[in-house]
Parts: structure tokens; sequence; C-alpha cells
């Protein structure tokens, strides 16, 4: 299925709302194998719309409408679709009986222009508005589609997922998506990597997306039921994890420290010289067993600047491993646009750096996301 996504509301061409529906939407339908072709952004304009409706339904299977759904003159959405499909609107009395005792309920009086937001177009599935007022709809005209969503996120998304996404997918009646995290591995090599997959992916579905400090592959499968989606996933996991597995560290919610912190066999004790502690704060928040023994920060009274940095990250490390009592000692270090890193077990030190911007705040943030990669490198290998 080919869809284009028009997004209506002069508010959206001034700058003063961003377009998060057509994101959601974008991705939404992917999930279940529907490209989504193109996105336009029209004003309150009824001539304009009513251009861009008919483009587009010209071109793709399914035009989907974000906003212009409400009680004001501005809100011409469905107005314009009626003329552009020669129908009529109608009131749907479920939808008018729950505005109506939206208004009793608030023990305010309804205005007659509320009435608008129950007009849907003769002949459509309506789409029931469970955080809001104005129903969406589903209008079959032949072999195109025409739907019409709410403009408030907060009614949208549950609509296009709830209400919506059941009737795209061609009877069947359940989607499960899981989302794989690979540290350590940038999306170019993953694609370069999967492209075969990617290619041929047909249910479940394939996407890369790229983070800051990671590589999430979302595979999404639909089908009767939950069981039979998780079943589909499993073998392109399989293959995935065969092909990358050393870069995985998790799914859906499982985070970075948290990978970390699972696969930690022993105590540990940090030196930092970088983070300001932001490195310990995020490893503790995960720290189930009190396996982060405690955290020193860098001092000359402790390290001197003018040794070789082996030996500073050796002596930060062994100091800390002593102090607290750990079996690990690790110490974070930055000498001129370089984060080093060293893991003292045993008599072992592993050394590992990374160029890192000098802009202090990043230096910072984005530190702890490298240490924790190279953490669970050496953790896979040990």
């Amino acid at each position: 299925m080919k869809i284009g996504i028009i997004a209506v509301g002069s508010e959206l061409l001034l700058g003063q709302i961003n377009n998060t529906n057509g994101q959601y939407l974008s991705q939404l339908f992917n999930e279940i194998g529907h490209s989504v072709i193109e996105h336009a952004v029209i004003g309150d304009n009824p001539e304009r719309l009513e251009r861009v409706v008919r483009d587009m339904l010209d071109r793709y299977d399914t035009v989907v409408l974000t906003g212009g759904l409400g009680p004001t003159k501005d809100d011409l959405t469905k107005h314009t679709v009626a003329k552009v499909l020669n129908k009529e609107l109608v009131i749907d009395s479920q939808a008018l009986q729950y505005i109506e005792s939206y208004f009793e309920e608030q023990h305010q009086t309804m205005t007659p222009n509320n009435r608008q937001q129950a007009l849907v177009i003769e002949g459509s599935t309506v789409l029931e508005n469970k955080e809001g007022m104005a129903p969406g709809m589903l209008i079959e005209d032949g072999a195109k589609r025409v739907v019409m969503l709410p403009g408030p996120p907060k009614e949208n998304k549950p609509m296009a997922r709830h209400e919506l996404l059941p009737l795209l997918m061609d009877g069947e009646q359940s989607i499960f998506s899981e989302q794989l995290k690979f540290a350590g591995i940038g999306e170019s090599r993953v694609e370069t990597e999967l492209i075969d997959l990617i290619d041929n992916q047909t249910n479940p579905t394939i996407a890369p997306l790229a983070g800051s400090h990671e590589v999430k592959i979302r595979l999404t499968a639909n089908g009767e039921n939950k069981a039979q989606c998780t079943q589909a996933i499993q073998p392109v996991k399989d293959e995935i994890l065969s092909r990358i597995g050393q870069y995985y560290y998790g799914s859906d919610e499982v985070e970075l420290e948290e990978a970390v912190m699972q696969q930690l066999n022993g105590t540990v004790a940090l030196y930092d010289g970088v983070t300001d502690g932001m490195l310990y704060s995020r490893l503790k928040d995960y720290d189930a067993t009190q396996q982060v023994k405690g955290m020193l920060p860098h001092s000359e009274s402790w390290v001197q600047s003018t040794d070789a940095i082996d030996q500073q990250l050796a002596v930060s490390a062994r100091i800390v491993r002593e102090l607290f009592e750990s079996e690990i000692g690790i110490s974070v270090l930055y000498r001129e646009g370089t984060v080093y890193l060293g893991i003292l077990a045993n008599d072992d030190l592993n050394v590992y750096d990374f160029k890192m911007t000098q802009k202090r705040n990043l230096l910072k943030t984005r530190t702890p996301n490298y240490v924790m990669i190279r953490l669970l490198n050496w953790l896979n290998v040990e």
C-alpha cells in the first residue's frame, strides 16, 4: 500500500507546533509493511487542501489527513474531503451523544458549533475517539481509501494505532514489535551486514534506527495473535544476531547501563576524571546487588598528569580498587581531545581510547555511553 499523509493547520506552517503526527504515522504504517511516499502540510485553506487531496488520490492508494476536524470555522477537512468524494456529511449519533454528555458532565452549555464535530462522511467507517470529541473516519472510494484523524497527538496516536491500524492489516488482528539494540557498531555497518535481509523483508519488517550512541533494529510482524507474531520474528532475529550479535546488548526497554550491570560479574570501583560522577550515577541506577562499590574524582594528589597515560590509568584504577575493595578498577581520563579508559582486573590492564569533543557538556554526557560500550565489549570477551 502506498500512502500520502496531509497535515492540516496553519499553526504547522507558522512553526507554532511540530508535526509529530506525521512522524508517528510514518513509523506506524511502516510497522505493517505499508510505504509512506509523501508528506504535505497545508494551512487552513479549503482550495489548497482540495487540490492536494485530489492530487494524492490520483497517485496513492490511501490518503491520510490529520487535523481540521474540530468545531471552529477553520476546521474544514471533512467538508473538503466530502466535496472531493462527492459525498454528504451526516451526524453520527454516537459521537453526538458523547459530545453532549461531556458538556453535561462538565456543567457547561454546548455551543451549536460543537455539533460539527459529530459530522461524518456518509458511508464511512467511524473511528472512535476515546481521548477527545471528534471521531475519525475511513472512507472506501473504489480502490482508494481516505482516512481522517484528529490533530491533537493525544487523540491522533491512540486512534491511529488502536482504531485505524487493524483496518489496514488485511484482516490480520495483531501486530507486535521487538526492538533489538546494538552498541559499538555504526548504522552504515549494520546496513552493510543486513542489506539482503532489509531488501527482501516481508513479514516481519526490518527498520534500522540510528541513535546517538547505538543502533536499533525494529522487527515488526503482523498475524492473528501475539504468539504468531513472535514466531515470525524469531528466525529473522536469530539471523541478525548470527551476523552482528557481538554488538547486541538487549531488546526493547533495556538500557545500556542496565545491560552492563546484567553482564558484570564481580564488583567494580570507578576513578572518574571526565564525567563528574555521571557514569557512576547511571550505573548505580541499575545496581540492585551493590556491585558498584564507589567512585573517586580525579585529583593531582592521586595521579600525576606528567606520567604516561597508561601509567595514570593503572595507578588510578588500582587506587580505587584497593580503596573500595572491589574486584575491578576502572579509570576514565581525558587528555588532548581523547578519552582514555582503563579496566584493571587481576593484574591485567585493558586500555581503550576514543576521540571526544572538547565541549564540556558533550564530553560529560557522551563519555558514559562510550565507556559502557567498551565495558560491554570487554565483558563479552571475558
